[in-house]
């Protein structure tokens, strides 16, 4: 092992903008608890209404100039109350808070030893991590592969969130330290008047002498803000992509999480991948995977198509989304309070409007601290109820945004561009060497939801909205150049009461909703590949139709030259495309070459399938490979594999492991 490189300073010369550097260049030079980070954050309001005066000033409408002229005299008349507002600080402070007790109780913080189940825990967890490594090389990731027009992989800027679990802390950074695309770690320390420098903690020393271990930067918060730090940190990375792993959650699946991400999240390609577009690619618990499902929200008629997802339990996303964020906090009509901005979590990802890409999976925490550490689990916070009424004041404030756009905003800080496709990439596999596959999903677009409101919303043009009167359902508007008529039956946050409101229309939707035992015990997809053989399996929500598919992504490619399957009985029907004997209850195999020389290619089987009966209906099928040759006639390296359904079939499909010449995963 080795110590790590002194801590970087954070340097204002960073490709971020100004309002980054700003709270960045302040949380370095600024001591003691009672600076309050967040209040120096500046508004661009004064500036859009500026900008916006000046636009009709010089319009060559006529109509448009007089009524600028008025306007402006009119500005003078009412500049107190127009002005004032604009020169507060970004945020006040509000009464003395629990989360403010609880930041005084941090100061004076004195761990105490863990328990004899906690030292136990620490040294499982610690042999957890060391059984895993990754398997790309190292070699792809020096900075002149990274900057080649042929790099197929990204850089990544690692931030981890600390606020007094030091052993976790120092667990995470050993962990992520490993893998060789974690370019650089950035420690946002939220634990005020405790000044953590880098010789306080060790990586791993697995790349010392090829592409060295990556560069640690501490930054050392004057105040507590939470999960603000997170998006500050990004935004001040090296590199285009920010990897964001808080100090309480151990992730063992980083390599397929990685490879998810590049798969489906991360922008363009080449040298410029990430400056534009990409998503958040996320792990979380089963159960909540199907609670953030809930937690999705679309109406096409305002372009607002967008989802939930926590970050601290392993999350890829390009940096853009995070220095985006930190100007959209400034653009927004409506400020957040400093209370929201503490938890931006519940807000970032539903204001990147687009649905992150989660894969549920067996998640590890991490417990070895000698007490209760966590704030939000804390005494007298009522988790939920924070959660629940700031999703959906994140959902309104972005409908509100999304129905008035500013055409002066350029470029646009609220992305309106539909989301691609959803990935069907599900699940990782429990050795963290592929990735689950499949079209089969039982959760509903949230485009099919309808909705009954029993009050009419309000025309866009309507005092009432203008002025911000009446109670909050009065905020709820008609988009310009759309009808009464148009909004029936579509999403509008402000006609909604409560989460809990919401959540219970999807159970209303259309085909039907998973319940949370047919979830966790059958329909969530991890439960195909978590390595616990014939005990646990996936069951498809509906018996699969024509083209539906399942299969595997592969972490590292290779070459297959026999596969097994354990699941349901329609299994032994797998037969190549040229079959034509077979019918609608077959399946049809095709791979994917690693080299990309071509897409998908429908595969053989040198004789019939293997079957041995494990049960009424479970069986475990051994299928031989024909050769698949590449261009010097050797054995193809294969990327992708693919099962697709010939016709409807008759019954669910049911997936308990796979084997691939003999790994198990």
């Amino acid at each position: 092992m080795l110590t790590n490189q002194e801590s970087a300073r954070v340097s204002t010369a960073s490709p971020t903008p100004a309002i980054v550097s700003l709270v960045c260049a302040v949380a370095t030079e600024v001591d003691g608890m009672d600076q309050d980070l967040l209040r120096l954050v500046p508004t661009s309001r004064a500036l859009l209404v500026l900008d916006t005066l000046l636009a009709a000033l010089t319009s060559k409408s006529t109509f448009k100039r007089r009524g600028s002229y008025f306007m402006l005299v009119l500005s003078f008349y009412l500049a107190y109350s127009i002005i004032s507002p604009f020169s507060k600080p970004r945020h006040t402070l509000s009464p003395r808070s629990l989360l403010d007790r609880e930041d005084a109780a941090a100061a004076s913080y004195s761990p105490r030893p863990p328990t004899p189940e906690q030292q136990l825990a620490h040294s499982h967890l610690t042999a957890l991590s060391e059984s895993r490594q990754s398997v790309y090389p190292p070699g792809i990731f020096h900075e002149r592969e990274l900057a080649s027009d042929t790099s197929h992989v990204v850089g990544v800027t690692a931030v981890v969130l600390h606020w007094k679990r030091r052993q976790g802390l120092q667990l995470v950074l050993e962990h992520i330290s490993k893998y060789p695309y974690i370019r650089e770690i950035i420690i946002w320390n939220n634990m005020p008047g405790v000044n953590l420098v880098a010789s306080d903690f060790v990586l791993s020393s697995r790349f010392q002498y090829s592409i060295g271990p990556p560069k640690l930067r501490i930054i050392n918060s004057p105040s507590n803000v939470h999960d603000a730090g997170k998006h500050i940190a990004c935004s001040l990375a090296s590199y285009k992509h920010c990897y964001f792993n808080d100090d309480d959650w151990l992730n063992i699946y980083m390599d397929s999480l990685y490879t998810n991400y590049l798969d489906c999240c991360a922008g363009g390609g080449g040298p410029e991948r990430g400056g534009s577009g990409g998503r958040i690619a996320s792990n979380t618990m089963p159960l909540i995977h199907l609670e953030h499902r809930r937690w999705r929200f679309a109406n096409s008629d305002v372009d607002l198509h967008t989802g939930f997802t926590w970050l601290g339990t392993g999350s890829f996303a390009p940096r853009h989304l995070s220095t985006r964020f930190m100007n959209q906090q400034s653009a927004a009509p409506e400020l957040l309070t400093r209370e929201q901005t503490l938890v931006s979590d519940m807000f970032f990802s539903l204001w990147a409007n687009s649905y992150p890409e989660q894969m549920p999976n067996d998640l590890v925490p991490i417990d070895i601290e000698g007490e209760e550490v966590g704030w939000s689990r804390g005494e007298g916070v009522d988790q939920w109820r924070v959660v629940y009424t700031n999703i959906l004041d994140a959902t309104r404030k972005l409908y509100d945004i999304l129905v008035s756009e500013d055409p002066h905003l350029c470029p646009d800080p609220f992305p309106v561009a539909a989301p691609p496709p959803e990935s069907h990439n599900r699940a990782p596999c429990a050795n963290d060497g592929c990735l689950f596959t499949t079209s089969l999903t039982p959760f509903p677009p949230p485009s099919a939801l309808t909705f009954a409101f029993e009050d009419p919303p309000k025309p866009f043009w309507s005092p009432g909205q203008w002025f911000k009167t009446g109670k909050a359902a009065s905020k709820s508007i008609v988009p310009s150049g759309l009808t009464l008529t148009d909004m029936e039956g579509k999403l509008d946050p402000w006609r909604l009461t409560s989460m809990g409101e919401y959540e219970d229309i999807w159970g209303e939707v259309e085909g039907g909703f998973p319940t949370d035992d047919w979830w966790v015990e059958k329909g969530s997809w991890h439960l195909a590949v978590d390595g616990k053989g014939s005990d646990t399996c996936w069951e498809s929500w509906r018996p699969p139709d024509e083209q539906d598919h399942f299969g595997l992504t592969l972490v590292a490619p290779r070459v297959i030259q026999e596969i097994k399957i354990t699941g349901s009985l329609d299994l032994e029907q797998v037969v190549a495309w040229e079959n034509t004997g077979a019918g609608p209850e077959a399946w049809e195999l095709y791979t994917v070459r690693a080299d990309g020389s071509g897409a998908w290619e429908s595969r053989r089987l040198r004789s019939l399938p293997g079957v041995t009966l494990l049960g009424p209906s479970r069986i475990e099928v051994s299928l031989a490979l024909e050769p698949l040759l590449d261009f010097y006639g050797k054995d193809a390296v294969i990327r992708k594999i693919k099962f697709v359904s010939r016709g409807k079939k008759r019954t669910k499909l049911s997936i308990c492991s796979f084997g691939l010449d003999g790994w198990r995963i």
